[in-house]
C-alpha cells in the first residue's frame, strides 16, 4: 500500500492513435461481395507532374501502418509515394479467415492443406474476384481522389499476399507496372502458381510483357522456428517449415526471373539476412517502397 502522503498520479487522457497524412474508408465490392477497409497515405508534398507513384499493399491492417510511416520519410527525401492499404474491418482472427479466400487462386478441395480443410473449401480460391475488385473498383476510386501516375503502379503482398502477387504477375502482367512478392507462399497447392510461369516467360521474351519484379524472403524462413504458433508443437512447426521451402522456392524463382530478358523487363531477388517469416515483414515493406519509387 502506498504511504498516505504519497503523491496521487492521475492517468493522462487517451485517444486513438492516428497515422500521419492518412485516411481510411470502406469500399463495398459488387464483384467479390465483400466490403474492404481501404487505408490511404498521401505524401505531404505536391504530386509530381505525372502524379504519384502508387503502392497497393495487401493485408493493409498489417502492412499499411509500416508503409505509411516509412513513406512519410521517403516523401521528405524527394521520393513521394501514394500508399493504399487493402484490408478488412474485422478482428485479427477474422482477418486471417477473410484473407484466405481473397489471396488464394482457385484450388481443388482435395488440394487444400489439412489445416485449411477445417474452414471449408468455400473460404479459399477467390483470387480472381479480388483481383477484379482491385483493378476495376478500387483503382478508379483512388484515381478519382488522388493524382496517380498510371505508369508507376505497384502491387505488394506478403506470404499468401506474395502468392497473389505472383499469380497476378504470371496471368495478368499488364495490371501493374511493378510486382513485389515478399516471402511468397509458392508452396500452395503443390506450387501450382508456377504452372503459369512458362507462358509469362514467353510473353516477356516476345516483348508482350515488360513488368518490374522484386521477390524477397527472409534467409531464416527455412530454419528451425524461433517462435512456435499457439496450439502447435515444435515438431509440427518444423515440419511445416520444411514443407514450405520458403527460401528455396523464392530463390529458385527469383534466380530464373533475374536471368530472363526482355525489352523493358527487370527482375530482382533479395534475401534479408537473419530475418524469419515474422520479422521479414517490416524489412520487405521498406524494400517495396524503394522499388515502387524508382523508375
Amino acid at each position: 500500500m502506498p504511504a498516505d502522503d504519497a503523491p496521487q498520479v492521475t492517468a493522462p487522457a487517451r485517444s486513438p492513435v492516428s497515422v500521419g497524412w492518412s485516411t481510411q474508408f470502406d469500399l463495398a465490392s459488387e464483384i467479390s461481395g465483400r466490403t474492404y477497409r481501404i487505408f490511404v497515405f498521401e505524401p505531404p508534398l505536391p504530386p509530381p507532374q505525372t502524379g504519384y507513384p502508387l503502392l497497393v499493399a495487401l493485408d493493409g491492417a498489417m502492412t499499411f501502418p509500416i508503409a505509411a510511416a516509412m513513406a512519410a520519410t521517403y516523401a521528405f527525401s524527394a521520393c513521394p509515394v501514394l500508399v493504399v492499404g487493402v484490408g478488412y474491418d474485422a478482428s485479427p482472427l477474422e482477418m486471417q479467415v477473410l484473407r484466405f479466400r481473397d489471396l488464394t487462386p482457385p484450388t481443388p478441395a482435395d488440394a487444400l492443406p489439412t489445416r485449411a480443410t477445417q474452414l471449408g473449401a468455400e473460404h479459399y480460391g477467390g483470387a480472381n474476384e479480388f483481383r477484379q475488385f482491385l483493378t476495376e473498383e478500387l483503382r478508379p476510386t483512388i484515381a478519382a481522389a488522388h493524382k496517380v501516375d498510371p505508369s508507376r503502379e505497384a502491387l505488394f503482398g506478403y506470404s499468401l499476399g506474395g502468392l497473389f502477387v505472383l499469380d497476378t504477375l504470371f496471368q495478368h502482367s499488364g495490371a501493374y507496372r511493378s510486382y513485389i512478392a515478399a516471402s511468397p507462399s509458392i508452396w500452395w497447392n503443390d506450387c501450382a502458381v508456377l504452372k503459369h510461369e512458362p507462358g509469362f516467360r514467353r510473353a516477356v521474351q516476345s516483348g508482350v510483357a515488360s513488368p518490374r519484379v522484386l521477390i524477397t524472403v527472409g534467409d531464416q524462413e527455412q530454419a528451425s522456428p524461433r517462435r512456435i504458433p499457439l496450439g502447435m508443437s515444435r515438431e509440427a512447426a518444423e515440419a511445416l517449415v520444411g514443407e514450405g521451402r520458403m527460401v528455396d522456392n523464392a530463390w529458385e524463382l527469383g534466380t530464373r526471373l533475374e536471368k530472363l530478358s526482355g525489352d523493358g523487363y527487370h527482375a530482382r531477388f533479395h534475401a534479408f539476412e537473419d530475418e524469419d517469416h515474422l520479422t521479414g515483414l517490416a524489412a520487405s515493406v521498406g524494400r517495396a517502397l524503394d522499388f515502387a519509387s524508382r523508375d
